[in-house]
């Protein structure tokens, strides 16, 4: 991780940001950031074309995030602390999308429990994709209290060490604020800290355009379709890293 860490570190603010109108913000690609978890993928591939690579690659991309986020944050200090506590689950109704290393490494997380949480995820997936046809990301959004994430389990996630890029930037600073805008779908949308939602977006830019110059499906999925997708064929892992498509649109 020597090279991602003499990459350039996002611009600092000591104010936090917030956009109105959106339930999730828009972050801006730091390009040196996404060259380093780029050149993490090739590298990783270069190793070998076996399922283990497949996994290593979103856990370097998950090493990389909250590194650089624990050292963004060790550098400068917060103007207000992050209110997230355990038990705090209303980011945990959004609508998340990730890449196909990270939802592999999900998909392969939860296949080491019992076939009981299989099944359980397997029966949440099927309802919420059938919630969310034909709905646009605004009115999910709106919505979202009716669609919780497919892994959230008594107001905790169940693969937390595994959680995707997204997850891992989503945060508030006033958790009621939180908890009041999930119960109303109210879109004004909440406080947060730029360079999490920063770092995150540039290493899933990385990971997608290393994937596709390695010759992988790359993109952005929805996490409930493609973890419904991981668990409904054969031997994902090893078809992914072969090169085929694994995950729907």
């Amino acid at each position: 991780m020597n090279r991602a860490q003499r990459r350039k570190k996002p611009q600092k603010s000591r104010r936090p940001r917030g956009e109105a109108g959106r339930s999730r913000p828009t972050a801006r690609v730091n390009q040196s950031i996404a060259g380093a978890a780029k050149d993490n993928v090739v590298s990783i591939i270069g190793q070998g074309r076996v399922p283990e690579r497949a996994l290593e690659i979103a856990v370097s991309a998950f090493f990389l995030a909250d590194h650089l986020t624990r050292r963004f944050e060790a550098e400068q200090e917060l103007p207000h602390p992050v209110a997230c506590q355990e038990g705090c689950d209303s980011c945990c109704y959004n609508r998340v999308e990730l890449t196909p290393p990270e939802a592999l490494l999900i998909g392969h997380h939860i296949a080491q429990h019992s076939e009981a949480e299989k099944d359980l995820l397997l029966a949440h997936a099927a309802r919420i994709i059938e919630i969310i046809a034909g709905m646009g990301k605004a009115e999910s959004a709106a919505r979202r209290r009716e669609i919780p994430c497919p892994l959230l389990r008594n107001r905790t996630c169940s693969v937390y060490p595994v959680r995707p890029l997204m997850c891992r930037a989503m945060h508030g600073l006033d958790r009621e604020r939180c908890a009041a805008e999930l119960r109303t779908g109210s879109l004004a949308g909440s406080q947060y800290y730029a360079h999490r939602h920063e770092i995150a977006a540039s290493v899933s830019a990385g990971l997608r355009e290393g994937c596709r110059v390695a010759g992988l499906q790359s993109g952005a999925f929805n996490l409930t379709r493609a973890l419904h997708d991981f668990f409904t064929q054969e031997n994902p892992v090893e078809r992914w890293i072969m090169g085929e498509e694994v995950f729907g649109p």
